[in-house]
């Protein structure tokens, strides 16, 4: 009994520690990282769907989505611990769409990597972020199944460059 309880103790310790680790410098090296298991797979659909969504693909514009949010509504881009917990959940949503989802969202990761190594100023980058990661959502879904509340982000910084926070924030709606 001791012996499990060590073990438990162990293995969350290790959890514990690649959780805090630093994200892999592309996103098919994060990736490869969660397939391994030395990062845990945080894969979250979130709540945009009106519906379940279908696996693969659906299941990945809803947690891509989530990402988003977290951007726009939650600041996740403020700090490099924030942006390197982003990097490995956004990671983790390629887990269940990986060629085609890694193929729409390493430009979104490097960008992501580049505020993580001080390269890049957050605030400026973080609508360009998103609006790389609300592209590779529309690929994925339509409209018509996401709920109301996240549904304005359809559509929005068709110019990435010209993106603004601003431009992707809609005081009126509760996220």
């Amino acid at each position: 009994m001791k012996s499990t309880i060590l073990a438990l103790c162990l293995a969350n310790s290790v959890l514990l520690v690649a959780a805090d680790e630093r994200a892999a410098g592309t996103l098919s090296e994060m990736l490869a990282k969660i397939r391994s298991e030395e990062f845990e797979n945080n894969f979250f659909v979130g709540d945009a769907f009106l519906e379940k969504p279908t696996p693969g693909k659906e299941s990945a514009a809803g947690c891509i989505l989530d990402k988003v949010v977290a951007i726009v509504k939650e600041n996740a881009m403020t700090d490099s611990a924030t942006v390197n917990e982003l990097q490995v959940d956004l990671a983790a949503c390629c887990t269940h769409d990986s060629q085609d989802c890694v193929a729409d969202v390493s430009s979104a990761y490097a960008l992501l990597e580049a505020v993580n190594r001080q390269q890049l100023d957050a605030q400026t980058t973080a609508p360009k972020v998103a609006a790389m990661l609300i592209r590779a959502v529309e690929k994925r879904s339509s409209e018509e199944k996401i709920r109301e509340t996240h549904r304005h982000f359809f559509g929005k910084c068709k110019d990435v460059d010209e993106c603004t926070m601003k431009a992707l924030f809609v005081e009126s709606t509760e996220l």
